[in-house]
């Protein structure tokens, strides 16, 4: 009589798949990937179910942590360390992997990460970057950092739909789109106003964030903005950064609608000033948006803070652009603003 065939793993290589796959799903990163080495019919079955249930990255690179977090379509969370290798495999793998979040310090290195990055063949729908504290001193590295990050939003532009930076600053601008991206809401979030010696580094980061989105922006034709905008001391410069990342020159023609709605951080802001901030944006922005017909504000409304919404300020508020729409073809225009009650802060 012929002896049974002996499986060299034991039970656990006679477990049926849809067994093992959920003994696997409970399984640290780390024990999965000792799974997958065990032998050829285990690595396969890992890397084509197990790292194709993971949906999500978020990967830190800082002092306190230097490791890749992979969250599956059940949210459950586990890591590897980035010192070791095992983590590229799983990323390599990993091809249903749509959102993607780095926080990351400068000062660190990151080619191995972002080259790992660019040879997978996930496709992401959204992308955050936050930018942590520590380039002072390292310049060229921050430099590298930016140029891998422009080329890893230039590669995934046509599937994001959600983009997101952050800096060390505490400039974070975010912007989603729908699915035809036809519309956007870009939220900018502007500092306190930096002391002199942190000028060079706000300039830098501002850079930062406006070539990025441009470079993202530029490969959509949308015509729906929303601008919301939180300002912490100038609301005309927050104003002009928001609209400048949002609107890429080459992109401005097909804008139909915009509107702007202001935070609830205005309270410094007096009801003539504001007029002024509007009126100039209109004067200097809206002649390079030749197919824009509605223009809506949203302000923040309370005791402390009014605006006079009178017919003449409105036709005021009209009047730039009509002057440069005289001809029969020209697209029609106009112009509102509403209020929202809040207790301004």
């Amino acid at each position: 009589m012929i002896p049974p065939t002996t499986n060299s793993l034991g039970i656990f290589g006679e477990l049926p798949v849809d067994l093992l796959s959920s003994v696997c799903r409970h399984l640290p990163m780390v024990d999965v990937v000792t799974v997958s080495m065990l032998d050829s019919r285990l690595g396969g079955f890992v890397e084509r179910i197990i790292y194709r249930e993971i949906k999500a990255l978020r990967v830190e690179v800082h002092d306190n942590d230097y490791s890749v977090y992979f969250i599956n379509k059940d949210s459950r969370v586990t890591n590897l360390n980035l010192t070791g290798c095992d983590w590229e495999d799983v990323i390599k793998y990993g091809t249903c992997i749509e959102k993607l979040e780095l926080n990351i310090c400068p000062g660190k290195s990151t080619s191995q990460l972002f080259q790992t990055i660019k040879r997978a063949s996930f496709t992401l729908r959204s992308l955050k970057i936050n930018v942590l504290a520590g380039a002072d001193k390292c310049v060229q590295k921050m430099k590298n950092l930016e140029k891998r990050c422009f080329d890893l939003v230039s590669r995934h532009s046509s599937s994001l739909r959600h983009l997101e930076l952050s800096t060390s600053d505490e400039q974070h601008v975010y912007a989603d789109l729908n699915i035809a991206t036809s519309s956007m809401r870009l939220t900018y979030h502007q500092p306190a106003e930096p002391k002199p010696s942190e000028q060079t580094r706000h300039g830098q980061n501002h850079s930062f964030m406006y070539i990025m989105f441009h470079d993202y922006l530029n490969h959509h034709t949308i015509s729906n903005v929303t601008l919301e905008i939180a300002s912490k001391y100038d609301a005309n410069l927050a104003l002009q950064k928001a609209y400048q990342a949002a609107l890429p020159h080459s992109r401005r023609r097909f804008l139909e609608s915009l509107t702007i709605e202001f935070g609830n951080s205005l309270k410094a802001v007096t009801e003539e000033e504001m007029k002024r901030v509007l009126l100039c944006h209109v004067d200097e922005f809206h002649h390079t948006t030749p197919n824009l017909q509605h223009f809506h504000c949203s302000l923040p409304h309370d005791e402390n803070f009014q605006i006079d919404l009178s017919q003449e300020f409105l036709a005021l508020l009209n009047e730039p652009v009509r002057k440069t729409r005289q001809s029969k073809s020209s697209c029609p225009y106009n112009s509102t603003i509403s209020l929202r009650a809040v207790r301004c802060q």
